[in-house]
């Protein structure tokens, strides 16, 4: 498991573009996620 720090619960859906409401903290852990998931598909 992975602990972003900053990031709250649920924050892959709070930290969406289409979200007006996104927490700073949230968008960052949520695209740090999208870079390590990715990262990790292509290792298969």
């Amino acid at each position: 498991p992975m602990i972003y720090k900053g990031a709250g619960h649920g924050f892959m859906r709070s930290g969406e573009p289409a979200n007006p409401n996104t927490r700073e903290g949230d968008k960052k852990a949520r695209d740090e996620a999208w870079t390590r998931w990715k990262t990790l598909l292509k290792q298969l």
